[in-house]
């Protein structure tokens, strides 16, 4: 799975991350612009969740079209780009008409100060909304075209945006984080006009069509498949959020951190490999080679899991020294925070990163149930493991419930990829 031109970009896509990272603790610290702008992350990345759902099987109905008629392949994708721009300025209406009860459902303790900036950057949040089906739904078709480069670039495009206004920030001594959110709108839609260029210069027409023959059992195989998903990628970020916004002011802050340079180093350690093993796995399918998708399945994690390992531990050697080095304001305490918080949920990325692989066979095979069914379970442990330690491990008890269900996820993937390798398409 290693190809120089695939990781060279990846690498060029971490750097950004890692340096838009250091500028946001730099420029912001720990204060509440953080918090809020980390909520309101959060809260849009289960909103994207919840676009994703009438388009999440795009590639693999993709490729079984595009092995028997390729005509019908693009005009799917023609369907899909309408649905995608629907979706988008639906989301825009929905959330600008009813941001409070969003924003009261996602954080209903958040103390005023923080809310009043929160209620601030909402506006720019849902502008992020419009663009976003639109970028998922190019990155999957160059995907499944093994036009592996042009994700990588429309990726990197909104990082650029964003550095470039936090340097501006940086030199000029501004410190409003409303710019890092105009810079992120600013950079995804330029990823959408030119992702769409790159579509076009593949080879396939960019169009709109308001239906398909496939488009009635497309959307309900991706709305099932993703409601299962979506039992997890909503309700995780709703428990999370609720938890972290019920303790102090910092408290949010220390967990986006330490999440972003986990981020970091996920992206490290899969690079393009998981890309191509989920185009791999989506073209094995349909020709029923159960063997392959076995093979590819532990190439895969003898890749990702021992490089994220790895990069972990290397980072949490050297976390003191780098924070310090970024951000004099930080106490003791505050890198402290952030280096156990960054340990914890390390531990969750590996979990899930391992489950990763015995999901995606999963997700070709199009079994919605068992996506409800595992992920209901996983839900379940988290809130019950999470409030249940609050009171004794105050903030850690979050990852600490993560981790456990994460555990618990990942064999009931295993068996369930198991389950579908043995009994092959027709299971």
């Amino acid at each position: 799975m290693f190809k120089l031109k695939y990781n060279a970009l990846a690498l060029v896509q971490i750097f950004f991350g890692f340096f838009n990272s250091i500028l946001l603790l730099k420029i912001f610290g720990v204060s509440k612009q953080t918090d809020s702008y980390f909520i309101g992350d959060i809260i849009l990345g289960a909103v994207v969740m919840v676009q994703m759902m009438a388009v999440e099987q795009f590639m693999y109905f993709y490729n079984e079209l595009k092995a028997g008629n390729r005509e019908s392949a693009h005009s799917l994708y023609a369907f899909a780009l309408f649905l995608s721009l629907v979706i988008g300025a639906l989301s825009f209406a929905v959330i600008n008409l009813f941001s409070a009860p969003v924003i009261a459902l996602f954080a209903y303790k958040l103390d005023p100060a923080r809310l009043d900036v929160l209620k601030r950057l909402f506006p720019v949040f849902s502008m992020l909304a419009v663009v976003n089906p639109l970028n998922f739904l190019n990155a999957k078709l160059l995907n499944a075209e093994g036009r592996f480069v042009y994700p990588y670039v429309l990726g990197i495009i909104p990082s650029l945006f964003t550095a470039c206004a936090m340097c501006y920030m940086y030199l000029s001594g501004g410190s409003d984080i409303m710019a890092v959110l105009a810079a992120s709108v600013a950079g995804n839609a330029a990823a959408v006009f030119l992702g769409l260029w790159a579509v076009r210069s593949s080879g396939i027409p960019v169009r709109f069509a308001a239906g398909h023959p496939l488009a009635m059992e497309f959307v309900t195989n991706s709305f099932k498949v993703k409601f299962g998903h979506n039992i997890n990628n909503i309700l995780t970020p709703l428990v999370t959020n609720n938890l972290l916004s019920a303790f102090s002011p910092g408290a949010v802050s220390y967990f986006g951190y330490a999440w972003k340079i986990v981020g970091v180093l996920g992206n490290l350690a899969t690079g393009p490999s998981a890309r191509i093993f989920a185009s791999g796995i989506s073209t094995a399918w349909p020709a029923g080679d159960m063997g392959k998708m076995k093979a590819m399945a532990a190439q895969y994690l003898r890749l990702v899991t021992p490089l994220f390992a790895f990069s972990v531990l290397l980072a949490f050697a050297g976390l003191p020294y780098a924070l310090r080095l970024v951000s004099s304001s930080l106490s003791g305490a505050d890198i402290g925070a952030i280096r156990m918080m960054f340990l914890a949920l390390s531990a969750w990325y590996l979990f899930g990163l391992m489950e990763s692989a015995y999901m995606q066979i999963c997700i070709a095979s199009k079994r919605s149930r068992v996506f409800v069914i595992n992920n209901s379970i996983f839900i379940t442990c988290y809130f019950a493991v999470a409030w249940a330690a609050k009171g004794t491990l105050g903030i850690y008890a979050i990852p600490f419930g993560l981790v456990l269900a994460q555990i618990l996820s990942l064999l009931l993937y295993f068996c369930s990829a198991s389950r579908v390798l043995k009994g092959g398409c027709t299971a």
